[in-house]
């Protein structure tokens, strides 16, 4: 056999999978001839499938003496250097793939790839185009640069890329899954099921995908859906606490379940995750005297654009740094304009994204923080299993979560006597209740929001009704109880807005429900989510009445319009979640809006939309009144605040 044939033989063994012939053949025939270049590629073509990469890269060296123009070696040499985490190596032999023929797409593909870990995103973006360029069908290109645009929050460019990939690649689970969250962040909230379910189809054990799929009903409004997906999520990946938080959150918005099965399940996730977390911290470090300067933390992923910074922003202003030094623990992905702002406030600001839980626990320790205050209870990104650990001698819940956190590590829930009358609800919490003397929060109004305007009824000719809430607070039995009040108010308008209202599918599904009770679509408008807080603000100006939502509550859509002038009809219920109006209405003098039945709650809409004078002349003055009430006196809340911390400072000092 010649050495020709003995060569053919090799390619025909590699070919067929068997890699030890091909390589045992590759050798025969260097000791034959050991400068053939051909023969040491091939061998080290055999090396890398091997995973034998030191080898491969040693191999194709000496062939590229031979060859020193052959971009298929230099392209290998950088996939062997990439495989052993070599990132600097494999960069530059990409570099050299590319210097000896421009138009290998694959190289300029893997380089993109290592740029994109190297969060070099911009240089990654140029070469993957230039992939695509070359070779159109390249869909790991098309999903990279999804992947890109997508953490970049540039959704609609992500999902472009993305729908590309899937034309090239249409079984492939990533890229429906990272396709269905960008186009849930778009609210295409139908369209991302679907991606979604065609990935848990592709492959059933992801918990991940479940979990997201579950969050997008929960946003439409299929809590029964949202929950199945939540459990199959946690069967899949059992320790994963935030899924189990994720379904705890749910559950606080289906009117299916009372009081007492939601505490349970949260004293369920107690029982299953506050022990993986290890033992308490020893806090005796913090010196036990009643009247020093107390070192106080808040902890929240939410210091930015949400509904949190509104309630958290004014209460920093006015802290009393003399009584009280300020530590803000945030766990911001994407810090915006309103964390820029917020940083400024404390005494500290401690970046803790990315860490673990280990890590922010110690650093809470080493702060000798005295209290330590959660803003996020079982709400997305929240640090639970943190104050799981006790980094603090007394640890609060507060503001950013309507029901039990579960843990018996936090100590405190802060709420007040409307959310929680004494007696009504203290059995369904594992932290011990202090009510604020007026509400359980203070609202800072937006500074730029539009002035108010006069009543829309009286240049319309007829009454709209609004309600801007996130939908999946709406329940069936709102839908049903607003559809009465626009039958008892014949001409009469609703508008509803919600990220998930962009989509199709879902207004399809809304408009139909209301045709079916006799209510003619055009008389229902759905409304995305507007670019910027004023353009959203500006939207209360076409409405004259806010419909509130049960069993859970607005609570910054309330605050947004009573500020804008429109009054907001609540219907009160037994939890927190659905006692929040109740605080919210009271404190602005409002208490005659807040309904004790469905058809009371039915029957206060009528009434007050009926007293067209009487609607415009509280339209008038509602503003004046929310900025002379408790709801804005930052100053009166947070030393309010600072009294109760104190009390729960000197009760750990045990000297009460």
């Amino acid at each position: 056999m010649n050495i020709q044939q003995e060569i053919q033989k090799a390619l025909n063994y590699f070919q067929a999978g068997d890699l030890q012939q091909a390589k045992e053949l590759c050798r025969r025939v260097l000791k034959k001839q050991p400068e053939h270049g051909e023969v040491l590629y091939f061998l080290g073509v055999v090396y890398s499938r091997q995973g034998n990469h030191d080898l491969a890269i040693q191999t194709i060296k000496k062939a590229l003496e031979f060859y020193p123009n052959n971009p298929d070696a230099y392209h290998l040499i950088g996939m062997s250097c990439q495989e052993q985490g070599k990132t600097d190596e494999a960069i530059e032999y990409y570099r050299k793939t590319i210097e000896c023929n421009p138009g290998y797409a694959e190289a300029y593909n893997n380089l993109a790839n290592l740029l994109k870990e190297r969060l070099q995103t911009g240089e990654a973006v140029g070469y993957y185009q230039k992939a695509l360029d070359l070779k159109p069908d390249l869909g790991t290109a098309w999903y990279n640069l999804g992947v890109i645009f997508h953490e970049k929050d540039q959704h609609e460019k992500a999902a472009g890329y993305l729908k590309k990939a899937l034309r090239v690649d249409p079984a492939n689970e990533n890229i429906y899954h990272i396709l269905g969250l960008s186009l849930n962040r778009l609210g295409e909230v139908q369209e991302a099921i679907e991606c979604f379910e065609k990935a848990v189809k592709l492959d059933p054990d992801r918990a991940d995908i479940y979990t997201n799929l579950a969050n997008t009903f929960h946003e439409k409004g299929d809590r029964d859906e949202a929950e199945r997906c939540y459990r199959r999520a946690l069967q899949l990946q059992p320790d994963a606490s935030f899924y189990y938080s994720n379904l705890l959150l749910s559950l606080n918005y289906n009117p299916r379940y009372d009081m007492q099965t939601i505490y349970n399940e949260h004293m369920q996730f107690a029982e299953r995750y506050a022990k993986l977390a290890g033992n308490f911290l020893n806090a005796d470090w913090n010196e036990r005297a009643v009247d020093r300067r107390l070192r106080i933390g808040y902890v929240s992923p939410d210091f930015r654009q949400h509904p949190v910074a509104y309630f958290m922003e004014p209460v920093l202003r006015v802290h009393d740094h003399k009584e009280f030094e300020i530590f803000c623990y945030a766990d911001v992905m994407h810090p915006d304009d309103v964390t820029v702002r917020i940083k400024g406030l404390p005494d500290h600001w401690r970046s803790i994204y990315g860490k673990s839980h280990e890590e922010v626990a110690a650093l809470i320790r080493d702060d000798k923080i005295d209290l330590l205050v959660d803003l996020a209870g079982h709400s997305a990104h929240n640090r639970l299993l943190v104050f799981a650990r006790k980094p603090a001698p007394v640890q609060v819940s507060w503001i950013g979560y309507p029901a039990t956190t579960g843990l018996a590590a936090i100590d405190y829930r802060i709420v007040d006597r409307y959310t929680d009358p004494p007696g009504m609800t203290e059995e369904y919490y594992a932290e011990k209740l202090i009510r604020m003397p007026d509400c359980f929060l203070c609202y800072l109004p937006e500074k730029d929001a539009p002035e108010v305007n006069d009543l829309p009824a009286l240049k319309n000719g007829h009454v709209t009704f609004g309600c801007f809430n996130n939908f999946a607070k709406v329940s069936g039995e709102n839908l049903v109880l607003w559809a009465r009040i626009l039958r008892r108010m014949p001409g009469s308008r609703l508008i509803m807005k919600s990220k998930g209202l962009s989509s199709a599918g879902m207004r399809g599904s809304i408009l139909d429900f209301f045709r079916q009770q006799e209510i003619d679509a055009g008389r229902i408008e759905l409304l995305s989510r507007t670019p910027s807080v004023g353009e959203h603000l500006a939207l209360y100006n076409r409405i004259d009445m806010a419909l509130d939502t049960f069993p859970y509550h607005g609570t910054t859509t309330t605050c947004e319009a009573l500020w804008m002038g429109v009054p907001v009809v609540t219907l009160e219920g037994k939890t927190y979640a659905s006692r929040a109006g109740v605080s919210l209405l009271t404190n602005t003098g409002l208490a005659e809006l807040i309904a004790q039945s469905p058809e009371e709650y039915v029957e206060n809409v009528v009434h007050l939309s009926s007293d067209m004078p009487g609607l415009a002349s509280l339209r008038l003055r509602l503003r004046d009144m929310v900025s002379q009430s408790p709801l804005t006196d930052a100053k009166r809340f947070t030393a309010s605040l600072a009294k109760a911390y104190r009390e729960m400072w000197t009760r750990w000092c045990g000297k009460e």
